[in-house]
């Protein structure tokens, strides 16, 4: 079997001027650079993880408390409930969370728009640098577009499984900087702005986070043009800004469930209602650069489709599937390795691709896929199935051979705007 193939340096110069016959249109690619920037860029930095004493994590930790020690009443449509539920769910997996009210001026990372990948196991660190002189030893781009052309090139390489001499140079120094072999370390994503670099580590969980104030520095020493580290808030001890629930879009759902067409006209899918579940909204409302039309008023020409994310973890006995390619075909993973799949790792063939598999029937991710918290109540115990529902981008999504099963590639084209809770 042969090895991977090694990649040659391109004759042209990066900053040669931008042909848009052979290398596409400059502006969407420059948006589809910023888009991924901007979900980036909202993992919290590992020195806002390291600060542990800056007063507003104290506040944070003793506002949590303040909730978390009180017994809920066991109504899911009381803020308690479901904060107690959240922190279950989390817990589950060895992750420990924090709430905070922002409206209070509290200024930590909200995770809520990350609880669509609590079943993930691709959370990948974020190293951003200054430009990408000196790496592989040569001089970077010194424009915009070179630096674009640049990390295509290089993202290119690694979905081709080619060698190519700066992602070897970068995977060297990551893993010297994070004290393991280059096999551990997989690069997800390279993208401008100015030149980052997602990846993940083989084997490191929340537990190593007391390693983190050693990783900074390694890393600072590792790349000249060090600056900044990020990490993906399932991670370490994710936040959730208390403030973001929004009451205004409580609602229970009745039997029997009603369905709607959403979507643009000519391309709608059909929305089938939660019937028999609580929803607790998000505040989202305002949130996106793009307006609210994705989600509001309801049935709008521009509503995104909606769905329903189960939180649950399946077993590859759900789908017949060995166990070997169970876990690449039908657990969400974070979508942006669907867009710069590495070739580092030998990859599984999915099913019907990489990316946060979601089904417009909510009954379908109820039957296997929906995760059961059991809390104590002043009710007595009981037992709460929690799924998320989620909004999601009609050029974003793949409606599959199966109706059941859409898959969404990008992280930008899902939205959750909904917690919904109902006893098992």
């Amino acid at each position: 079997m042969s090895g991977p193939r090694t990649e040659p340096q391109p004759k042209q110069s990066f900053d040669d001027e931008w042909d848009e016959n052979s290398e596409g249109n400059l502006e969407l690619t420059k948006k589809a650079h910023a888009q991924i920037k901007a979900y980036y860029d909202n993992f919290p930095s590992i020195e806002d993880v390291m600060n542990d004493k800056k007063p507003e994590m104290k506040e944070a930790k003793a506002f949590t408390d303040s909730i978390l020690q009180s017994v809920p009443s066991g109504n899911v449509t009381e803020r308690a409930t479901v904060c107690h539920v959240l922190k279950n769910m989390l817990q589950a997996q060895n992750i420990e969370c924090l709430f905070y009210d922002s409206t209070h001026g509290k200024d930590l990372h909200d995770s809520s728009g990350i609880l669509a990948e609590i079943s993930s196991q691709e959370r990948p660190f974020i190293l951003k640098l200054n430009s990408s002189d000196g790496l592989g030893g040569g001089r970077g781009p010194t424009t915009q577009h070179g630096a674009i052309r640049f990390a295509r090139i290089l993202t290119e390489s690694i979905q081709n499984n080619k060698v190519h001499p700066v992602i070897q140079d970068v995977l060297g120094r990551l893993s010297e900087a994070h004290r393991t072999d280059k096999e551990n370390i997989n690069v997800a994503a390279v993208y401008v702005g100015s030149f980052n670099f997602a990846y993940t580590v083989k084997n490191w969980t929340p537990g190593t986070v007391e390693s983190l104030p050693e990783l900074e520095k390694n890393l600072k020493d590792k790349f000249e043009q060090f600056s900044d580290a990020k990490i993906h808030p399932l991670l370490c001890r994710p936040a959730f800004d208390i403030s973001d629930f929004d009451k205004q879009r409580n609602k229970t759902f009745p039997n029997p469930s009603e369905t709607y067409e959403v979507g643009p006209p000519g391309r709608t899918q059909k929305y089938t209602s939660p019937a028999g579940w609580t929803r607790y909204g998000l505040k989202v409302i305002g949130k996106y650069s793009d307006g609210d039309n994705w989600l509001d008023p309801f049935r709008d020409p521009g509503n995104w489709y909606r769905a329903f994310h189960g939180t649950g973890r399946a077993s590859a006995d759900d789908f017949n599937k060995s166990k070997q390619s169970f876990d690449q075909q039908y657990a969400p993973v974070d979508a942006l390795a669907s867009i710069y799949k590495t070739g580092f790792r030998l990859a599984r063939v999915a099913a019907f691709g990489s990316g946060v598999y979601c089904s417009p029937d909510p009954t379908f991710p109820e039957k296997k896929y929906v995760g059961v918290v059991q809390c104590d109540t002043q009710q007595g115990r009981k037992n709460f199935k929690c799924m998320l529902q989620v909004a999601v981008s009609p050029d974003g999504v793949v409606c599959t051979s199966d109706k059941n099963i859409w898959v969404v590639s990008n992280p930008e084209d899902i939205r959750p705007y909904g917690i919904l809770i109902k006893e098992a």
